[in-house]
């Protein structure tokens, strides 16, 4: 809308205005009020009846027990039932000024804007002007450079300028000064409008600015949203941090399919083919985390810092099957891994390339004791199977001394260094020929399927059948004693179900919960505006040409 279709609609709603009041039959007005209210700076019948509406109303909003505003009271009485004095003006700032906080803006709006309406000359040049820019008849374009605030001067509050940006969608003009004085009073509407902007952010402490605890505790959400806990989340109807919280802490979660804890839940699991799924809803840094992941699977080499992360573990692991012995002096992933492939290949009859990797393993100065016991344990086994008995014991003997779970086995290889060659049974464990730890309680089914798979190897087949024969005997005389126990604690071998934290994203900020530039909130800035204009008010009208004031 140009400057002149705003003026001609101005000037419309005014001879409406005028209309309405000369027509009706209670709204007439007199030759003798008109004449007394001319030095009062009030022209015509329409201005007298509107001002004389608001002053009424200005009276009924004070609080008669106050003496304090005695003085401003009758002398506004005394204006309505006879002549207005020059100390009109003094009395309604008086009363404006005094307003409870809680209607002093809506006061002085209503004051104010019967000012403008009527065209009355109670402010200031300035003020005039400015009040003329925020009711819309003037464009800010037409005023003077002169006649708009400059900081905090005269727009105390910032809502001249929150006012104008608002109006021409420009919120990135906002200075640091205009910020500081905005937030405080604000509505929470416009403050998420610049924070979605960009304008305000969390370096602002915007929640430090508030005075009501729930405004507070919903930007603290907004702008920091790692200060605020689970429970303080809760209390403003915001599942996610509790969410998160239980996640990162192992808890059992309830989360929707799909969703983003449902699907690191099953990265912690080590499924792979959630992974496109997760990179739509991962931050961007953390997206090319999770392809340093898939990358160093390639080769089976990550990133120092990847490992670190006992969360990444499986999911590593599901993504990687090493081609040859792992090292383990790499770090205590690799040391796991290293183990575990040993352990596999033993499992799967390939005991020359698991022999590799547990030299690998027993070579390891710096592993743990219980992986040093179950490399030295594994080592025995090999040497047994190759019916290297003293080599065997002697790899055990070494270990029996710092972990006693070693000495069933030695007592096994004691008993078969006693037993005449031709007299002793097969060596090998028929758990572990059927890929199972010792006294695995899933050996038939794991037998089926071998019968199934192996069908057609008659070897393999004859294999798993003695294997089976050699349990159901144990079963049936409740003595595994012949049995070479490996592993040691299955527990060793098993990876961590520890939550990914590195692929945790950081507590995201709270969504918004107020309207997009809704009408109340413009509405409030609108007001506040107007009501910062108060000190523009003058102690006497201005003359109508505006250069001098009227004299008592």
């Amino acid at each position: 809308m140009t400057r002149a279709e705003m003026v001609e609609a101005w000037r419309e709603r005014r001879s409406a205005r005028r209309s309405a009041t000369i027509t009706d039959p209670g709204g007439v007005v007199d030759g003798f009020a008109l004449r007394k209210w001319r030095r009062a700076g009030v022209f015509g019948a329409e201005a007298v009846a509107r001002v004389e509406g608001m002053l009424r109303g200005l009276l009924e909003s004070v609080d008669a027990e106050d003496e304090t505003l005695r003085w401003g009271a009758d002398t506004i009485r005394a204006c309505l039932d006879g002549q207005p004095t020059p100390q009109l003006l003094p009395a309604v700032k008086a009363l404006l000024e005094a307003a409870e906080p809680g209607r002093d803006v809506a006061q002085t709006v209503a004051v104010l804007s019967v000012v403008h309406e009527v065209g009355l000359p109670w402010l200031s040049p300035t003020g005039e002007r400015r009040l003329a820019v925020i009711a819309g008849a003037v464009p800010v374009a037409d005023v003077g450079a002169d006649d708009l605030p400059r900081g905090t001067e005269g727009d105390p509050t910032g809502a001249f300028a929150l006012h104008q940006v608002l109006t021409w969608r420009n919120l990135d003009e906002l200075t640091t000064n205009h910020l500081g004085t905005i937030i405080p009073w604000a509505p929470l509407g416009i403050i998420d409008d610049l924070i979605e902007a960009g304008v305000l952010d969390r370096s602002h402490k915007a929640w430090t600015l508030r005075a009501d605890a729930d405004e507070q505790n919903y930007l603290l959400a907004r702008l920091a949203p790692e200060k605020t806990d689970a429970a303080l989340a809760r209390s403003l109807g915001w599942d996610e941090p509790g969410e998160r919280e239980a996640f990162l802490a192992g808890e059992p979660l309830q989360s929707a399919p799909g969703s983003l804890y449902d699907l690191l839940l099953r990265v912690t699991d080590g499924e792979a083919d959630v992974l496109k799924e997760l990179d739509e809803l991962l931050p961007r840094e953390l997206v090319l985390r999770l392809r340093k992941v898939r990358d160093g699977a390639m080769t089976g080499s990550w990133d120092p810092n990847i490992p670190t992360d006992r969360g990444l573990w499986r999911l590593m692991c599901s993504l990687w099957e090493p081609s040859a012995a792992v090292n383990p002096a790499r770090g205590p992933f690799y040391a796991l891994v290293a183990l575990r492939h040993a352990y596999d290949l033993i499992c799967q009859g390939e005991r020359k390339r698991a022999q590799a990797q547990v030299d690998k393993l027993v070579d390891h100065e710096g592993a743990p004791a219980e992986h040093a016991a179950e490399a030295w344990n594994m080592f025995a086994y090999l040497a047994l199977l190759d019916d290297d008995l003293d080599l065997a014991y002697v790899s055990l003997a070494r270990v029996a001394r710092i972990d006693q779970r070693v000495e069933e086995n030695l007592a096994l290889l004691e008993r078969r260094r006693a037993t005449k060659r031709n007299n002793r049974d097969q060596p090998a464990n028929p758990y572990l020929e059927l890929g199972l730890p010792h006294k695995s309680e899933q050996w038939k089914h794991q037998w089926r399927e071998r019968r199934r798979a192996d069908r057609d190897d008659l070897d393999l087949a004859a294999q798993a059948n003695w294997a089976k024969r050699r349990i159901e005997q144990a079963e049936r005389t409740e003595d595994w004693s012949d049995f070479f126990v490996l592993p040691l604690d299955p527990t060793s071998l098993r990876l961590p179900t520890v939550r990914p934290r590195s692929l945790t994203p950081r507590p995201a900020a709270m969504p918004r919960k107020t309207t997009h530039r809704a009408a109340a909130d413009l509405a409030t800035v609108r007001d506040r505006a107007i009501a910062d204009l108060l000190p523009t008010l003058l102690i006497a009208p201005r003359r109508p040409d505006h250069d001098h004031r009227t004299t008592p």
